[in-house]
């Protein structure tokens, strides 16, 4: 032990010889001059650490504290704006719309180090933190001149506060950091802490000064109370987003639609202030992330985006009247289908609107959209959605046991299904990533479903029913149900992979006879569950002793029977379109025509490319994947000739087209005739026959294009390896207008133009 007074001194460094610095240039490129293309050299000991430090240390590109030669710290760190510079009207107006601008790109999907956050003005009002209100100011003391200190500074304010609760409502539901939204703050407060009252109080000011200001040109003075008019709605319109569920109101999206015209017709009176935007401010913020440039877009992008916004939310009341679960799935699904997808903080508020407090919509139990969902397709005005504990309290009684059953089926399936629809909230891509994944848990699902199934037989004294030429059987309804939903999610798992250009063009004939196979077999469940529907009618009818109680079950028949019958017509529809087409294409690769995305020496085979498709079907136990040998066969359509390949087209194009027509007919919605009449989602309906007429259109195109290919098949010189067909064909691309409908390829195929004759 030392004395208190006493210190330890450590011994003196040797002090190292110093290395003296040599020009090694010529000897690296002589070095490097004689290595292969292609070839690696690599220490052992240098890591991908050290790899990465490299690079950022002391690059400019890299580092954000680098620091120039030449480059003093202020020069680096500072920017020599003045905030507290007077404005004109004109430099007003620009600056709001600039930073609207950087508002919507934030909400594209761009960090706010490269949109917000590089505006000067909102850099001075969140740092330093502000401790209350009054510190809020872009200098900490009040300006002598209002145009700044009251309308510049209270429509950043309230900008910020909007933004602080698509920050909050975004960051609670399920979406992907940097695909679909950034969350990073950058050490930086949104203002959250403040109540939104100081700022609409704020705004109601800065309204009243500017119409008293005869001194501002009219045009400039409506142009600046427009934008401050915009700024409270659309904050009133988030703040109070989750309250549309009790009042059924849309006003403030409705008053921000109507705001938008005027802005958008005084964008030509602003003038814009670059340089009131730095990108030395990403040196101030926490990040891990290299410098990045700000981000522009035009000023009529981010009015779009916005109208679009606001349009989106109006539309999304219009699916909170809970009528069915098939009319609220079709709503979600054809209103998260627009084109361009409703952005991020939309499809976040209708998680939240789906699910609010372990109810749907705020309306609906859980478990009661379980059963409804039931009840539509398997169990219309059965015991087993009836039975009761509560009602029931004798253990001996088969109704108090399968009310327990039935309980443990909610709790293992009611999330699972809830997820099917939520899933639909997440960007494209993804939705086709989640169904790949949550197929593979239904099929597990379905077989637990199938046990539960086995304990209820007996409880319910279902009596077996004897198909044609087959053994008795049960109607097996939760695993049935079950299935169906698994078989909706193969299919779409197919579709979707058109709609993200997944195929390579040779791979479109396999896929779209792989799809008929999965809608074949659907279309046969579907039969399956009718006849026992049918059977579950009759066994009512005969068993029920009082009118009184057929009437009552007689809709929930009713409505399932309607509800197959459309399903059916729908599958039929997409099932006849894909056999056309499968059709289609076999000719165009039988003839080689159809193009390829890869050569001669690709890496790649036909079987190797079946595996890589199938893979989410693999671990599917029903319906089996189908072998590769036997998939070849039928999708080639070996052994049949062009003329039956052309006539099996024909025939299966025209059921298409009849189908389409009968779904257009049936309409979007079930209309529930024992429920009080509801206002129909106008918006979303119109957007879903729209999807059907493009499909029409699709199958008008493919006709088309079979036709095209029967004239030249069946002319008066067959086609040989000496007579190819003089035919060139066009896969057109997803979004361009020779695409009709993006599950639905159509070839665009055409006459070879001849080459012009040379002169001797």
């Amino acid at each position: 032990m030392l004395p208190n007074n006493e210190v330890r001194v450590p011994p003196p460094r040797a002090v190292a010889q110093s290395a003296v610095p040599r020009d090694i240039t010529a000897e690296f490129t002589e070095a490097a001059s004689k290595l292969r293309t292609g070839q690696l050299v690599k220490d052992e000991m240098f890591t991908l650490f050290e790899a990465v430090g490299a690079l950022e240390i002391m690059d400019s590109k890299m580092d954000s504290g680098y620091i120039a030669p030449g480059e003093n710290l202020a020069q680096a760190l500072e920017h020599d704006y003045d905030v507290r510079r007077d404005l004109t009207p004109e430099e007003l107006v620009g600056l709001m719309d600039q930073l609207l601008c950087h508002e919507m790109a934030w909400h594209m999907g761009h960090p706010l180090s490269q949109t917000l956050f590089t505006s000067i003005y909102i850099d001075k009002l969140l740092w330093p933190v502000p401790r209350t209100m009054e510190d809020a100011r872009f200098d900490r003391v009040p300006s002598e001149n209002p145009l700044v200190g009251l309308v510049l500074r209270t429509y950043c304010l309230a900008l910020v506060k909007a933004c602080d609760f698509v920050h909050a409502r975004v960051a609670s539901e399920y979406f992907y950091e940097e695909e679909d939204f950034v969350t990073q703050l950058y050490n930086r407060n949104l203002l959250s802490a403040f109540d939104s009252s100081h700022f609409y109080r704020l705004l109601d000011q800065a309204v009243n000064w500017v119409e008293s200001q005869e001194g501002i040109d009219k045009k400039l003075r409506d142009a600046i109370r427009s934008r401050l008019q915009l700024r409270w709605e659309f904050l009133a319109a988030v703040d109070q987003d989750l309250e549309i569920l009790d009042t059924g109101s849309t006003d403030s999206f409705e008053s921000c639609l109507a705001h938008l015209k005027p802005v958008t017709e005084s964008v030509a009176l602003g003038k814009a202030v670059p340089e009131a935007f730095s990108l030395k401010l990403q040196r101030k913020l926490a990040s891990t992330v290299p410098p990045r440039p700000i981000v522009h877009i035009k000023q009529e992008d981010a009015l779009a985006h916005m109208k679009r916004l606001c349009q989106d939310a109006i539309d999304m009341q219009q699916m909170l009247g809970y009528s069915s679960p098939s009319n609220f799935k079709t709503a979600v699904w054809t209103l998260l289908s627009r084109k361009p997808q409703p952005s991020v903080y939309i499809r976040s508020l209708l998680q939240a609107l789906i699910v609010n407090g372990m109810t749907i919509l705020g309306a609906v139990s859980v478990r009661q959209f379980l059963y409804d969902d039931l009840a539509e397709l398997v169990l219309p005005s059965s015991i087993l959605l009836r039975a009761n504990t509560d009602e029931v309290e004798l253990p001996s009684d088969p109704r108090f046991r399968i009310a327990q059953i039935m309980e443990g089926f909610v709790k293992r399936f009611a999330q699972p299904f809830v997820d099917t629809v939520r899933s639909a909230c997440l960007n494209r891509c993804r939705v086709r990533r989640t169904i790949c994944h949550t197929a593979v848990d239904w099929d597990n699902l379905q077989m637990e479903a199938e046990e539960l199934d086995l304990q209820l037989q007996n409880l319910s004294a279902e009596p077996a029913l004897q198909f044609q030429g087959g053994e008795a059987t049960f109607s097996y309804p939760l695993s049935s149900w079950a299935y169906h939903q698994k078989l909706i999610q193969l299919r779409l798992i197919l579709q979707m992979g058109f709609e993200l250009s997944i195929y390579a063009p040779e791979e479109l004939p396999g896929i779209y006879w792989y799809l008929s196979h999965i809608c074949s077999t659907h279309l046969s469940h579907l039969d399956r569950i009718r006849t026992f529907t049918v059977a579950a009618r009759k066994r009512d009818l005969v068993s029920s002793g009082h009118e009184e109680s057929s009437a009552q079950r007689s809709p929930a028949y009713h409505r399932s029977f309607l509800y197959l019958e459309r399903l059916t017509t729908h599958i039929i529809a997409i099932d006849a379109f894909a056999i056309a087409l499968h059709a289609l294409y076999v000719l165009l690769a039988r003839h080689q025509i159809l193009p390829s995305a890869g050569g001669p020496g690709a890496y790649s085979s036909d079987k190797l490319r079946y595996e890589l498709r199938m893979k989410p079907f693999i671990p599917i136990s029903l319906p089996e994947l189908v072998p590769y040998e036997e998939y070849h066969r039928e999708a080639t359509l070996e052994g049949d000739t062009d003329a039956t390949i052309l006539d099996r087209a024909s025939k299966a194009i025209t059921e298409a087209r009849k189908a389409w027509e009968a779904t257009l007919a049936n309409g979007a919605f079930i209309e529930d005739v024992s429920s009080p009449a509801k206002e129909p989602s106008i918006a979303i309906e119109e957007d879903w026959r729209r999807d059907i007429k493009d499909m029409m259109r699709a199958c008008i195109g493919a006709s088309i294009a079979i036709e095209t290919v029967k004239k030249a098949l069946l002319g008066d010189k067959p086609p040989s390896e000496e007579n190819p067909l003089n035919l060139q064909v066009v896969i057109p691309e997803i979004g361009s207008k020779t695409q009709w409908h993006d599950w639905w390829i159509v070839p665009q195929i055409s006459e070879k133009k001849a080459a012009n004759p040379t002169t001797s």
